[in-house]
Protein backbone atom coordinates (compact mmCIF):
# COMPACT_ATOMS: atom_id res chain seq x y z
CA UNK A 1 0.00 0.00 0.00
CA UNK A 2 2.75 2.57 0.94
CA UNK A 3 5.73 2.70 -1.15
CA UNK A 4 9.20 4.43 -1.62
CA UNK A 5 8.73 7.88 -0.26
CA UNK A 6 5.06 7.39 0.63
CA UNK A 7 5.99 4.46 2.92
CA UNK A 8 9.00 6.79 4.94
CA UNK A 9 6.80 9.67 5.10
CA UNK A 10 4.16 7.51 6.78
CA UNK A 11 6.34 6.11 9.19
CA UNK A 12 7.88 9.08 9.58
CA UNK A 13 4.61 10.84 10.63
CA UNK A 14 3.52 8.20 12.79
CA UNK A 15 7.08 8.30 14.24
CA UNK A 16 7.12 11.68 14.89
CA UNK A 17 3.60 12.04 16.89
CA UNK A 18 4.79 8.75 19.02
CA UNK A 19 7.43 10.98 20.17
CA UNK A 20 5.28 13.92 21.57
CA UNK A 21 4.12 14.20 24.99
CA UNK A 22 1.52 12.72 26.07
CA UNK A 23 -2.01 14.91 25.80
CA UNK A 24 -3.16 15.60 29.72
CA UNK A 25 -6.96 15.15 29.62
CA UNK A 26 -9.41 16.74 32.08
CA UNK A 27 -12.67 16.42 32.99
CA UNK A 28 -14.07 19.87 33.83
CA UNK A 29 -17.61 21.19 34.32
CA UNK A 30 -17.43 23.77 31.31
CA UNK A 31 -20.56 25.70 31.76
CA UNK A 32 -19.61 28.45 32.09
CA UNK A 33 -17.23 29.05 28.99
CA UNK A 34 -20.37 27.92 26.79
CA UNK A 35 -18.38 24.59 25.33
CA UNK A 36 -18.34 20.76 26.09
CA UNK A 37 -14.31 20.97 25.39
CA UNK A 38 -11.41 23.25 24.87
CA UNK A 39 -7.95 22.24 24.00
CA UNK A 40 -5.07 23.78 24.99
CA UNK A 41 -2.74 23.03 21.89
CA UNK A 42 0.77 24.14 23.15
CA UNK A 43 0.41 22.59 26.18
CA UNK A 44 -1.45 19.50 25.02
CA UNK A 45 -3.88 19.71 27.88
CA UNK A 46 -7.59 19.07 26.98
CA UNK A 47 -10.68 19.71 29.30
CA UNK A 48 -13.72 17.70 27.99
CA UNK A 49 -17.14 18.86 30.27
CA UNK A 50 -18.46 15.06 31.88
CA UNK A 51 -21.76 15.61 31.46
CA UNK A 52 -22.11 14.62 28.57
CA UNK A 53 -23.81 11.74 27.46
CA UNK A 54 -21.50 8.59 26.62
CA UNK A 55 -20.92 9.11 22.72
CA UNK A 56 -21.04 12.52 22.91
CA UNK A 57 -18.39 12.45 25.25
CA UNK A 58 -16.12 9.87 22.59
CA UNK A 59 -17.03 12.88 20.38
CA UNK A 60 -15.64 15.69 21.94
CA UNK A 61 -12.24 14.00 23.21
CA UNK A 62 -11.73 13.02 19.45
CA UNK A 63 -12.77 16.20 18.13
CA UNK A 64 -10.46 17.79 21.38
CA UNK A 65 -7.66 15.61 20.12
CA UNK A 66 -7.62 16.39 16.52
CA UNK A 67 -7.17 20.21 17.06
CA UNK A 68 -3.71 19.36 19.46
CA UNK A 69 -2.93 16.90 16.90
CA UNK A 70 -3.71 18.84 13.53
CA UNK A 71 -3.56 22.75 14.88
CA UNK A 72 -3.90 24.48 11.46
CA UNK A 73 -7.23 22.23 10.77
CA UNK A 74 -9.85 24.37 10.24
CA UNK A 75 -13.12 23.56 12.66
CA UNK A 76 -15.22 22.22 9.84
CA UNK A 77 -12.66 19.35 8.70
CA UNK A 78 -12.01 18.73 12.75
CA UNK A 79 -15.95 18.37 12.94
CA UNK A 80 -16.06 16.45 10.18
CA UNK A 81 -13.46 14.09 11.03
CA UNK A 82 -14.29 13.36 14.79
CA UNK A 83 -17.57 12.57 13.73
CA UNK A 84 -16.56 10.00 11.01
CA UNK A 85 -14.05 8.59 14.17
CA UNK A 86 -16.87 9.07 16.79
CA UNK A 87 -19.24 6.60 14.54
CA UNK A 88 -16.70 4.23 13.18
CA UNK A 89 -15.44 3.68 17.13
CA UNK A 90 -19.51 3.55 18.01
CA UNK A 91 -20.36 1.32 15.45
CA UNK A 92 -17.93 -1.23 16.87
CA UNK A 93 -19.66 -1.22 20.26
CA UNK A 94 -17.38 0.80 22.39
CA UNK A 95 -18.82 2.55 25.73
CA UNK A 96 -17.40 4.95 28.09
CA UNK A 97 -18.24 3.24 31.42
CA UNK A 98 -18.37 5.82 34.43
CA UNK A 99 -16.62 4.69 37.64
Amino acid sequence: MFGGKNYLLYYSVLFDMANHHKIKVIDKKLGRQKAVGQAYTDARVIEVDPRQRSKSYLDTLIHEMLHVYNPDWSESKVTKTANEMTDIIWSKNYRRIKR
